[in-house]
């Protein structure tokens, strides 16, 4: 699988082999195998990487948010803080199982893998 079909396959939050099976069961867990091409799921593990880069990305975005509705828009302390905590929680919800996917896609399309002692010789 090419680099651009593993991005297009992360960020559908699909088989990165075949494109077509879903590669969660729930919210973030990911499926054993893949439903359309039976691709082996058990080394999925994109580690905390997803994570970091919802918080960056949401940061971004949210801190910018909380200085514009509280000194721009002079809102209320309270309204401009629970206003921005609501769309830091709503982000990090939607981001991600989106970056989980595009990093376990990437991953599979490079033959990214845990390190061991092995690779140490």
């Amino acid at each position: 699988m090419s680099t651009h079909s593993a991005w297009r396959a992360g960020l559908r939050q699909r088989c990165p082999q075949c494109g077509h099976g879903e590669v969660f069961e729930g919210y973030l867990k990911f499926r054993d195998c893949c439903g359309a091409c039976g691709a082996d799921f058990g080394s999925a593990d994109s580690g905390d990487g997803p994570a970091v880069f919802v918080i960056l990305i949401v940061g971004a975005i949210v801190a910018p948010l909380l200085i514009v509705l509280q000194f721009g828009l002079n809102l209320p302390g309270w309204l401009a803080l629970t206003t921005s905590m609501g769309a830091a929680v709503a982000l990090c919800v939607t981001l991600l199982p989106v970056l989980k996917s595009l990093l376990f896609a990437l991953q599979w399309a490079h033959n990214a893998r845990q390190a061991t002692v092995d690779d140490l010789e």
